[in-house]
């Protein structure tokens, strides 16, 4: 009876959707926009419908017996629903819903044609990934007989971060459907210019914002869930986040270069078409089941032929429009040298440099397991790439804001820029010299990172500018940026690692860190075995306790690893240990010193709060 119930809901948004078509093609257009809000409101109920099946721990729907279990506690119950492939493409579903009846309500009085084309294109997406989800992926199956039990949810994804972690993925690059129907919309209409660019910023941008936290939230998790000692490792899963990331990083700057100088028309919307696509390829590889990851939801691969078929009908026809409709643009070579035009055009080539390399080495390795080859690719890959480039973008990065629109300034009128690059020569190689850290790779990043820092600073001073609202989001966004990097070059440098077995009460030695094994303790929970160690550890003259600890989960059958951190100002000290038999004297653990980790957190803090103020600010 729930399924059957759940079931008609989709069904009537189905076909509220086909007939929000045949309103459009019939000129009806306030009953088009009609029917595609009553079909986004199915879809709306459908989903706190599934919300409502996990809290009661209604077994008979597949997706709640095979996702969660009857002792969960609530919170992880309700985040269940969308724990899995079906319930995350239902969310995927609604979300794209949710923008399309926003963007209806909120422009219903501007360009009334824009929003006709706009929901004619939402709808349509809507309906594609409607159809696939009661075709393949219905999230309301019925189990028979229905069992009293369910299998649980992966311990690993209990925790509170993953409870708020994809919702806010998901309204970051689904969100990104509203861009391209936005864009599409404009190509047919003629109406891509600095009016569109001014009404569509804030979407894009709150899209931005959302990815941003998603993928913050997500690096935070790992770090201190997955035992791994870091915040990034390259996971093919990370990958489809930081790929729309990168595409709408750039488009952003384009949209800049639009609004203001009614310029990058082509450029806009072929990365309006790109984003989009690499959010769908980011949903074809977590979903598919051709990754082997901790993110993934491990699914048959054979569902994977009909996403690749979604994005490919989804990008031919975007591409098909953008050919037949293709705007009028300035061409690059009217464009001034050292403009801000040139500058935002030199740090969109380096950006789709980045995601080129990402794309490849995340690909690659897919293509030639499909002619059972395997290769690894990992940080050595993208780092050796990437790094070289890195510099150079932040140089430009901190050239870029000092140039002005549609104007040549010699780089003899800027001297400001020559002291900055001293002044980081002489901090960078005071940092190299004090540290006794003789590396050119690190000594690089911390030129290229600290002068964008000075420059921002030393830029907005002069001006009187960094606090000025108008100025703001730039200079927290780019700081932010600046201090990520820094950072990151920081902990890859400074941080160190070191494996080892110890037994009861025996002291480990390396550099100046002295580690005891105090004791083990072992307690049973509800549903699982908890191994607890307890670590005296000394550095110099700092000594504390750490309490790292291992869980065997009785359902699912599944061993985790408890981290215990403790933070000081400029590090972290972490310890994980492995599963051990309670008759071994042995422990296998693992110890990190992580070196300015709260640089990383402070840098991506600074980066949302400058797309939040850009977001809600009056602008110019």
């Amino acid at each position: 009876m729930a399924s059957n119930f759940a079931n008609i809901l989709l069904f009537i948004a189905i076909i509220s959707s086909f007939v929000s078509n045949f309103f459009f093609f019939n000129k009806k257009t306030e009953a088009s926009i009609r029917s595609f809000r009553i079909s986004g409101l199915f879809v709306i109920l459908s989903f706190f419908l599934l919300i409502y099946f996990f809290y009661t721990s209604n077994f008979s729907i597949a997706a709640v017996y095979e996702n969660s279990h009857s002792l969960k506690p609530t919170m992880y119950k309700v985040a269940g629903a969308w724990g899995n492939h079906e319930g995350s493409l239902l969310l995927f579903v609604m979300i794209v819903s949710l923008y399309g009846i926003a963007f209806s309500f909120l422009n219903k009085k501007n360009n009334f044609n824009l929003t006709k084309w706009t929901i004619f294109f939402q709808n349509n997406i809507v309906l594609i990934f409607l159809i696939y989800l009661v075709t393949t992926s219905n999230p309301f199956d019925m189990i028979v007989p229905h069992p009293r039990e369910g299998l649980g949810l992966n311990p690993i994804l209990q925790d509170p971060l993953l409870v708020i972690h994809p919702p806010f993925l998901y309204l970051g690059y689904v969100g990104f459907s509203l861009t391209l129907s936005l864009v599409l919309a404009s190509l047919i209409i003629k109406s891509l210019n600095s009016e569109w660019a001014q009404l569509t910023w804030p979407w894009v941008l709150s899209s931005w914002v959302f990815l941003t936290i998603g993928i913050g939230l997500g690096s935070i998790w790992a770090y201190y869930e997955l035992g791994w000692g870091g915040y990034w490792f390259w996971d093919p899963v990370e990958n489809s986040s930081l790929m729309p990331w990168l595409a709408s990083t750039a488009l952003l700057h384009t949209m800049l270069s639009l609004k203001v100088k009614n310029l990058m028309k082509s450029w806009t919307a072929l990365l309006a078409i790109l984003t989009f696509s690499f959010s769908l390829l980011g949903t074809f590889l977590v979903r598919s089941g051709v990754l082997n990851s901790v993110h993934a939801f491990a699914n048959d691969p054979e569902r994977g032929i009909f996403i690749l078929t979604i994005i490919f009908i989804i990008t031919f026809v975007s591409f098909v429009i953008f050919v037949f409709y293709k705007p009028n643009d300035v061409l690059n070579n009217q464009i001034a040298l050292f403009s801000k035009e040139s500058f935002l055009l030199f740090n969109n080539y380096f950006l789709l440099f980045f995601l080129t390399v990402i794309v490849i080495g995340t690909i690659y390795p897919i293509i030639l397991s499909i002619f059972n080859e395997t290769i690894s690719v990992g940080p050595s890959f993208y780092n050796t790439i990437l790094a070289p480039f890195i510099f150079i973008f932040l140089i430009l990065m901190g050239i870029g804001p000092m140039m002005k629109w549609s104007k040549n300034i010699l780089l003899s009128q800027k001297k400001i820029i020559f002291y900055t690059i001293a002044g980081s020569l002489i901090l960078s190689a005071a940092i190299i010299f004090l540290a006794n850290k003789k590396n050119l790779i690190l000594f690089l990043g911390l030129l290229s990172s600290i002068y964008l820092m000075i420059s921002i600073l030393i830029e907005n001073i002069k001006n009187r500018e960094f606090f000025k609202l108008y100025y703001l989001p730039k200079n927290l966004a780019h700081f932010g940026f600046a201090l990520l990097i820094f950072s990151i070059f920081l902990n890859s440098h400074f941080s160190l690692s070191k494996n080892f077995e110890i037994k009861d009460k025996e002291t480990i030695k390396f550099n100046d860190i002295s580690i005891k094994l105090n004791n083990r303790q072992l307690k049973q929970e509800s549903n699982f075995y908890e191994m607890i160690a307890n670590f005296e550890v000394k550095k110099s003259n700092f000594i504390f306790n750490l309490n790292p600890s291992v869980r065997k989960f009785f359902q699912p059958n599944q061993i985790t690893s408890e981290t215990s951190i403790v933070s000081r100002m400029f590090s972290d000290h972490y310890i994980v240990v492995n599963f051990q038999d309670r008759k071994s004297d042995v422990l296998g653990v693992r110890y990190y010193f992580n070196y300015f980790i709260y640089g990383i957190w402070l840098g991506l803090l600074l980066i949302i709060l400058g797309g939040l103020f850009s977001a809600i600010k009056k602008r110019a």
